[in-house]
């Protein structure tokens, strides 16, 4: 895969569908954490259409990408976006974010809303518009821990414990070696929708128990490798402090948006009410809540993810179409006008 080397950094990337030739405008794609570039490579990025340029890349300590000892806020995780989009003669591209990356993305969107066509936040939880949640008030818990139990695991933190960031990477290597940050993408959880089952696969129940299709978690590369490189980036850089730090996110700062933008929340998410906060804080920010859907939908329902996010970006470029078709309709009338006046 090609790699962005900048000093010291190297981001590994990945492009489908058109070139980025000039006046594209691609989709860029950023996973969360614990996960990596094949979140979207093996669902939703092959759904995502053949007209736009689809962009994704490892963020910095995740995937292929190198893993410096610092530098993993979010505004350094989006600045390494924007300077993969310049290096790729990109000047604008729509920004979709799942989980952590929705905070790259937004981060990204504050400062660089020029370069931001539209903007699609999936599934994350803001510190500053939903107070932090414990297991025991999140109403799906009882049904993930029973899952959790039923294969096995034996030792659970509290209920009362607050769903933070170590409290909820912990869980991770007892379901199946995923790495597990609940408010993160790392997660595959038993919400109706999604079950551990073995290493490294998802089983994937209908309500009523039946079993529809499998989702092989090794070749997102979500499994122990993956599990692995997660607690290294925990254990030996500052991301673990860094990677907590919303300050940028206040909701004074989110009023500042201005470009088109989706929401696009799981019903049985833990996040849903970040969602609510959004809505007021994004002038005209549009929403829409997955029924029987969880944290991790992109992957489970990657086609509905996909189709979404397709209908949403064609509406955006569907007035600038217009617009350019009547100023060409214009220059021509008015090339028109000035032959007659010549022939005359």
């Amino acid at each position: 895969m090609p790699v962005m080397t900048r000093n010291d950094l190297k981001i590994n990337y990945q492009t489908l569908g058109p070139d980025m030739g000039p006046g594209s405008v691609p989709v860029a794609l950023i996973h969360g954490l614990g996960a990596n570039l094949a979140f979207w490579y093996l669902g939703a990025s092959r759904h995502m259409g053949s007209d736009r340029p689809v962009l994704m890349h490892d963020l910095r300590g995740h995937g292929a990408s190198s893993m410096p000892q610092s530098g993993y806020l979010l505004g350094q995780l989006a600045e390494d976006l924007g300077q993969l989009l310049t290096e790729l003669g990109q000047p604008r591209a729509h920004i979709v974010g799942h989980s952590h990356g929705a905070r790259v993305a937004l981060a990204f969107a504050l400062k660089n809303p020029e370069r931001v066509a539209s903007l699609t936040i999936a599934d994350t939880q803001l510190q500053a518009l939903q107070p932090m949640m414990r297991l025991v008030d999140w109403p799906h818990w009882p049904a993930w821990k029973a899952e959790l139990a039923r294969q096995g695991v034996e030792n659970f933190p509290s209920d009362e414990a607050e769903m933070d960031f170590r409290v909820l990477a912990q869980l991770g290597p007892r379901g199946a070696g995923v790495p597990s940050p609940l408010a993160q993408p790392g997660l595959i959880n038993a919400m109706g929708e999604e079950t551990f089952v073995a290493q490294n696969v998802t089983r994937l129940v209908q309500p009523a128990g039946q079993e529809v299709r499998r989702i092989n978690l090794r070749s997102r590369q979500m499994g122990a490798r993956s599990g692995q490189r997660w607690q290294a980036l925990l254990d030996s850089t500052t991301a673990s402090t860094e990677l907590q730090d919303e300050s940028e996110l206040s909701a004074r700062a989110l009023a500042r948006l201005t470009m088109p933008t989706l929401l696009l929340y799981g019903a049985k998410s833990h996040c849903l009410a970040t969602s609510d906060g959004l809505l007021d804080a994004i002038p005209g920010a549009r929403r829409i809540v997955v029924p029987e859907a969880g944290h991790f939908f992109p992957v489970v329902k990657p086609r509905m993810f996909s189709r979404a996010v397709n209908t949403f970006i064609s509406s955006v470029d569907a007035p600038q179409t217009a617009d350019r078709r009547r100023l060409l309709a214009r220059f021509l009338a008015a090339r028109a006008a000035r032959g007659q006046a010549q022939a005359v």
